[in-house]
């Protein structure tokens, strides 16, 4: 019998969209200068952002506070579109670049943010200097972005450090309009550990599904994502970041996370879709001997994966022969539990005529618009 996602059930208003794109990343014009509006004098002396450095203290010890980033698996090129790069300014640093460049000739009605400079916070060791920035974070996006152009929505950046603080903060940005998701920056903990049950507690009370993003920095420092050694080469530590979500997966379903928390969504951004099919078949292998170990497990492993969790289309699978990308597609009900994304401003992102073309008819309207529509609701309308 093929596996079946139970289906969600919804009092929600319709909402008439035809192209969503869940991972578009905003940047900071200053960098973490950029938030001081937003901080209290206290946390200004702290970062270090006072005032504006000119370019030439950049590298000075006291030049400011940096969240920790890829200064190893990085190319040359960089990551950054260059047609997306204006002159004088950062790359998708205003709405109104991001609108023109993006949203406007793609046809896009509506683009979900996820900050960009901020996917690091997890490793930052204070967790009140993390809560801080994060916190800062959110209200910059929401006033200098959502309030500027109606088609953004807003992920709410929580520190995973302090899952006590996230849970508050959750609490203080859930009604904003313009709020769809939580977006959590991935530390070295697996995501079914109890350290995180205050902000799943707070993410569904609130009815918002938590997002998970590659960090840049997994096998990179102490405190990040883990890939289980350390690579040499950028195209190791590439193909490889999609093994923390694989471990997340498997985390959160085993931990019971769901029969705890029954409404709670997790989005998986830029993290591949391949994999869900082994881990469905050998989780559920595993399961039917050592269910005895997870006795709270009520379902199959599987069910839990097609009900709680959704996915992006980028990077999608680009196989030889089309016919294999569409029978893994169907035995992972991609239809229901994948969303558009472009990964934009990144090059390697994907425009949404051709990643559309590359799915089963069936599934594109789902993919481009529905399946996101379903999970969050009014929140887009």
């Amino acid at each position: 019998m093929p596996l079946q996602a139970p289906e969600q059930e919804t009092d929600q208003t319709p909402v008439s969209l035809k192209l969503i794109d869940c991972d578009i990343h905003p940047s900071f014009p200053k960098g973490l200068f950029t938030l001081a509006p937003y901080l209290s004098m206290e946390w200004r002396r702290k970062l270090g952002v006072m005032e504006q450095r000119p370019s030439w203290a950049a590298s000075l010890s006291n030049s400011g506070f940096s969240i920790p980033k890829n200064d190893v698996y990085n190319i040359l090129s960089g990551g950054i579109r260059m047609d997306a790069i204006p002159e004088d300014a950062v790359p998708a640093s205003t709405p109104q670049m991001v609108a023109e460049q993006h949203l406007d000739p793609l046809g896009i009605d509506r683009g979900i943010l996820l900050t960009s400079g901020v996917f690091g916070l997890g490793a930052v060791p204070n967790a009140h200097t993390a809560a801080a920035i994060a916190s800062a974070t959110n209200d910059w996006l929401d006033n200098e972005w959502l309030q500027v152009d109606e088609r953004f929505r807003a992920s709410i950046i929580v520190a995973p450090q302090d899952p006590v603080a996230a849970a508050a903060e959750v609490r203080r940005m859930a009604d904003r309009p313009g709020v769809v998701q939580i977006f959590m920056p991935s530390d070295y903990r697996l995501m079914g550990d109890p350290h995180f049950y205050p902000l799943y507690e707070a993410a569904a009370e609130s009815n918002l599904p938590i997002a998970v993003h590659p960090t840049g920095i997994e096998g990179m420092y102490t405190n990040g994502p883990k890939l289980g050694g350390v690579p040499s080469y950028h195209i190791e530590w590439h193909t490889l970041l999609t093994m923390p979500s694989q471990a997340n997966v498997v985390s959160m379903v085993a931990h019971g996370v769901f029969e705890r928390f029954p409404n709670l969504r997790v989005v998986l951004t830029e993290s591949g879709i391949g994999w869900l099919l082994e881990l469905m078949w050998r989780m559920d292998k595993n399961w039917k001997g050592l269910r005895d170990e997870v006795p709270w497990l009520k379902r199959r492993p599987s069910e839990y994966m097609l009900e709680h969790f959704r996915f992006t289309t980028q990077p999608l699978l680009e196989p030889d022969r089309r016919e294999h990308l569409h029978s893994l597609l169907e035995m992972v009900q991609a239809e229901k539990v994948l969303m558009f994304s472009t990964d934009f401003p990144h090059w390697d992102g994907d425009d949404p005529q051709t990643v559309l073309n590359l799915l089963p008819a069936h599934m594109r309207e789902r993919v481009a618009a529905q399946t996101a529509i379903e999970l969050y609701g009014e929140r887009l309308a």
